[in-house]
């Protein structure tokens, strides 16, 4: 025979053990600020002793909220190649469950307002929602309008003011040729991630501002648009140095990229860095544990995922949040 299952404590025998009124642990449970805070303790403390379980649903009843942040990436399944993901959802989760909050992850194409994740996020069944890529603002601008507290990781497309946070891209691609520039190098190639991501696009006008800045030749054909897979680094780095033989160093929007960019041109009979220097981005833990070491741009992707955490808890209850950008810093390694 099964065993009987502990019955869940009630209401009344958290009031009975406390010696306060039914009223008051409800109040007290919901998150009441204005209880008495000798009660709050007393409520707390049989809360504790007889092992209560907030039920989620009827919290978010009583509450209007549901503990529940919707982390959104407009992309597929893809997208977890790349480490960078699931550092800056590690920042994200840090942030969410000291305060008791719960992440819940939704990975798919958004082009269009009446996809299953856009229906989701409509009906009212997350507190808000934290966007780590769009390639369009339609969603957040429908979303916006219905009030659902919102952050997107990465500067938005348009200029409407939705609260973001991002790293300085086009600073640290300027730092990255600046670099090259100064080790030497005269034909520097970038590949880029997705310009459809407002950091790749960053990235490239740092890579196109330090180029005329410091003098660079103009060469037609040094831009390769890439996706962030290892895949487009071993392509277009193959593709730069049969179109450009006097190719001495590739700036790649992403770590993976880099890495992609490494293994075709050791593929190629060539050396890195003595014949083509190679610096990525993100300075992920792919970069580095890298064997050549990766010279790579850091941003810091925790603490990307733990400031929109931040912010997104600020907008919950009703406060005011500002925009923000973290530095990036170029690492120093073997590749360049």
């Amino acid at each position: 025979m099964a065993a009987k299952q502990k019955s869940r404590p009630t209401y009344a025998e958290i009031a009975k053990l406390a010696g306060v009124s039914e009223a008051t642990v409800s109040r007290v449970l919901n998150g009441d600020t204005k209880v008495d805070t000798d009660r709050i303790a007393a409520v707390n403390l049989a809360v504790e002793k007889l092992g209560y379980k907030k039920h989620r649903a009827a919290a978010a009843l009583a509450s209007g909220r549901t503990g529940l942040i919707a982390v959104v990436i407009d992309d597929d399944l893809s997208v977890f190649q790349d480490p960078f993901w699931g550092a800056i959802t590690n920042g994200i989760s840090r942030v969410l469950m000291e305060h008791e909050m719960q992440t819940l992850l939704l990975v798919a194409p958004l082009e269009k307002l009446d996809s299953p994740v856009a229906q989701y996020l409509q009906r009212g069944e997350v507190d808000g929602a934290i966007f780590l890529q769009l390639h369009k603002d339609s969603l957040i601008k429908l979303l916006a309008k219905q009030n659902l507290p919102l952050v997107v990781n990465g500067t938005p497309h348009t200029s409407n003011p939705f609260s973001y946070v991002d790293s300085d891209n086009a600073g640290g691609a300027f730092a990255a040729v600046r670099h090259l520039v100064e080790k030497g190098r005269k034909t520097i190639a970038m590949i880029t991630g997705d310009l459809d991501n407002t950091a790749a696009e960053q990235r490239l006008d740092g890579y196109l501002a330090a180029c005329q800045e410091l003098g660079l030749p103009k060469v037609k054909g040094l831009v390769a648009e890439g996706d962030w897979s290892r895949e487009a680094g071993i392509q277009h780095a193959q593709n730069l140095m049969q179109k450009h033989p006097d190719l001495d160093a590739i700036f790649c929007s992403n770590d993976v990229m880099a890495l992609g960019a490494i293994a075709a041109i050791l593929e190629a009979g060539k050396s890195v860095p003595e014949d083509i220097a190679v610096i990525g981005f993100d300075d992920s833990y792919l970069a580095q544990n890298s064997h050549p070491g990766l010279t790579s741009v850091r941003q810091d992707i925790v603490g990307l995922g733990m400031e929109a955490a931040n912010m997104i808890l600020a907008l919950v209850h009703g406060d005011e949040v500002h925009s923000e950008i973290l530095p990036c810093e170029l690492v120093i390694r073997e590749t360049a």
